[in-house]
């Protein structure tokens, strides 16, 4: 089956920093193809354009190409694509009913909810202008499509609230998890433990309290800390970092990381013993499938987090890692603790962590009912 992926950001192998939008479109590119499909990845050039400053055009990964979203119907026109999956309503505006393929909409993250987070920053008549724009998209795109994939089961009612909006409730839809190969970690059996705090700041973004269960740790010497935190290329207000993120940030023990791309930051992540991925509670993150926290489950690394996200079930069943309130210092404390005195316990979370990548987010794995889906649709 010839599937056309789009994405709405630059994906792994383009020499450039990625976000969510970028993984989910590559990862379930990885995925299909490693079902047999015949997948091409298609970039929205103008990401590329405001991304990448260099004379030369970036480099392009085998099977993917860089494309102006309003050329995308007539690519896969002319390629004879059987399926075209877009990532949210994004390009839907360019799609009409000349589309000869089957269009699945991934519904990978609840938009019109993160708007909502922002609303707050912008003049009331523009949010609010805004808000109906990408809520008439949405709907657009949802009444369009042929199937519906969802990154996660807890997103699921959501979903359908939004279907019946749309007026298509019985649209086919089937869970497709955050897709990514996975990479091999390298554990370590002494020293410090090394802790990594990575992603993109967001305007609403307040780490939780679990900076204060960390700074002693640092003081101590039984743990050293990676930070890798930034404005994401599109964000409009850029600000300095939190003031709990830059004492951290000011420590000594504190390796600050710039921007990399995906090798690397994976890299990065693989040869660290805890990910810390605490933050606080809004109706966006409760739907969320954490983009961070899962990369750091591919590699291997056990996640801190909070017990409200798509992702929180999954670290719960296979005990990769640990669930904390965002503001419960004493629970942080204690977990990062037990892992300094006891290398054990953080073997047994690591061997957790490798269990859920390799049944959960393995891109062949949690692209398996997506596949599946495809084949009913596209007969």
């Amino acid at each position: 089956m010839r599937v056309v992926v789009f994405s709405n950001d630059v994906v792994p192998g383009m020499a450039m920093p990625v976000a969510a939008p970028g993984l989910r479109a590559w990862g379930l590119a990885q995925g299909l193809r490693a079902h047999g499909h015949d997948v091409t990845l298609v970039v929205d050039d103008r990401v590329v354009a405001r991304v990448w400053r260099r004379g030369v055009p970036p480099a392009t990964p085998r099977g993917t190409v860089v494309l102006s979203p309003q050329d995308l119907q007539t690519y896969a026109n002319a390629h004879r694509a059987d399926a075209l999956v877009v990532t949210n309503s994004n390009p839907v505006r360019w799609l009409d009913d000349g589309l000869r393929a089957r269009l699945v909409y991934d519904f990978f993250a609840p938009k019109v909810l993160e708007f909502e987070e922002k609303m707050p920053t912008l003049p009331p008549s523009v949010a609010r202008r805004q808000r109906e724009g990408l809520v008439r998209q949405k709907i657009d795109g949802l009444r369009r499509c042929d199937a519906v994939v969802v990154n996660g089961a807890k997103k699921l009612p959501y979903v359908q609230s939004w279907l019946e909006r749309a007026g298509v409730p019985g649209t086919p839809t089937a869970l497709a998890t955050m897709a990514l190969p996975l990479h091999p970690p390298r554990r370590r059996t002494e020293g410090p433990v090394e802790l990594v705090v990575s992603g993109y700041l967001q305007p609403w973004s307040r780490p939780g309290a679990w900076v204060e269960a960390v700074l002693p740790l640092l003081d101590a010497g039984t743990a050293r800390l990676h930070l890798m935190v930034a404005h994401h290329w599109g964000a409009t207000e850029v600000g300095a970092l939190p003031d709990s993120l830059a004492r951290l940030a000011a420590h000594p023990a504190t390796t600050q990381h710039g921007t990399m791309d995906f090798r690397e930051f994976r890299g990065l992540l693989a040869g660290c013993d805890v990910s810390i991925d605490v933050f606080a509670r809004n109706p966006e993150r409760e739907l969320a499938m954490v983009t961070r926290s899962v990369v750091a489950l591919s590699c291997g690394v056990p996640v801190m987090h909070v017990p409200f996200t798509e992702v929180s079930p999954m670290i719960e069943a296979y005990g990769a890692g640990w669930l904390v309130d965002e503001d419960d210092v004493e629970a942080v404390g204690s977990a990062l603790g037990a892992v300094v005195r006891d290398r054990g316990e953080l073997v047994r979370r690591q061997d957790g962590a490798q269990a859920l990548a390799q049944d959960l987010v393995d891109a062949r794995e949690a692209t398996r009912a997506m596949s599946s889906l495809l084949e009913e649709v596209c007969r």
